[in-house]
């Protein structure tokens, strides 16, 4: 396979999301879609990362960048500053190994981050157990939520509990149910460690917004198979987003309002909008399968690489420009 047709594909996995109608999907097929396509950036710039250490050192510029001797040219700097071409050879390759270990660590230091914050929160609001199997937290505002990734508990405060009739408290509840039982902080939690190892391609933080829409209007639909109201669901989320117009998920909790309310409503009041078609919902599942084989097929060239790599680091590039 040639570079130009691999990297026509890359560009065709990446790109072919933005294509779909996501008015024509399942919720969860298109959650699949994001998130393979989390996954694809970030073994991207792992790949690329390796490729740059493995390779940089044999290229001729490389060689015509930092072997040279720069006390016979400029010697103040090599006299008082230590400065050498080599120093920027070695800086040069472990610099892209290093953002990508800080992108990584930043990313699950966020998630375990927002997950102590959870548990304290739990720990120190809870006051007794609620509908539905659900923990009662103190609070005026209306939260009906998901905390927690690994047991993960329906959350709701003393403001919703007053602010919710009962059908609207029953959909919020049935809402939360569905991301606890489809598994959505598991995928929340994959695809925000994705996101971090792939910040640094643009559209990344994008595709992570469009995975956690994808999941709020499973969960949307979940709740709907159950209650059958759709109407006390979407006045369920308007009460909710008015007390929290901009809260931003994470893998340790989900919010009722979540992402995309106004989108989200519009399919709730509108169910014909909200059902999916057979056309699009086979091509996002091949596109999917599409991904998945990609996402491999990147990932199953990195021993290739790394013989490659090895042998040409074995082999004399240049010379030295001049001797120490």
């Amino acid at each position: 396979m040639t570079a130009a047709l691999l990297a026509a594909l890359l560009l065709a996995g990446t790109t072919a999301p933005y294509l779909l109608p996501v008015d024509r999907l399942k919720p969860i097929t298109g959650a699949a879609v994001w998130l393979m396509v989390l996954l694809l950036r970030a073994t991207l710039v792992v790949l690329g990362v390796f490729s740059a250490v493995l390779y940089l050192p044999s290229t001729e510029l490389f060689q015509l960048a930092t072997h040279w001797c720069i006390h016979a040219v400029i010697p103040f700097f090599a006299t008082h500053l230590g400065f050498s071409g080599h120093s920027v050879g070695d800086a040069a390759i472990v610099l892209p190994a290093l953002v990508l270990a800080l992108s990584a660590i930043s990313a699950l230091f966020a998630v375990l981050r927002a997950a102590r914050v959870v548990r304290r929160w739990l720990h120190r609001g809870t006051l007794g157990r609620g509908p539905g199997e659900s923990v009662i937290v103190g609070g005026e505002s209306v939260v009906v939520a998901a905390a927690g990734v690994r047991g993960a508990r329906i959350v709701v405060s003393t403001g919703a509990l007053l602010a919710l009739d009962e059908d609207e408290l029953t959909a919020s509840l049935e809402h939360e149910r569905g991301h606890i039982a489809r598994r959505h902080p598991y995928l929340a939690l994959g695809g925000s460690l994705a996101c971090g190892l792939a910040r640094m391609l643009p559209g990344s933080a994008d595709a992570l917004r469009q995975l956690h829409f994808c999941l709020e209007r499973d969960a949307d639909e979940y709740a709907v198979q159950r209650t059958g109201n759709p109407l006390a669901l979407a006045s369920a989320i308007c009460k909710a987003a008015l007390d929290q117009p901009d809260l931003e998920p994470t893998p340790a909790i989900a919010g009722l309002s979540g992402l995309g309310a106004p989108t989200r409503l519009r399919f709730l009041l509108d169910r014909s909008s909200a059902s999916s078609r057979a056309g699009s919902e086979y091509a996002a599942r091949g596109l999917v399968a599409f991904l998945v084989g990609l996402t491999l097929l990147v990932g199953a060239m990195s021993p290739t690489l790394a013989r490659a790599g090895i042998a040409a680091a074995g082999k004399p590039v240049g010379q030295h420009l001049c001797e120490s």
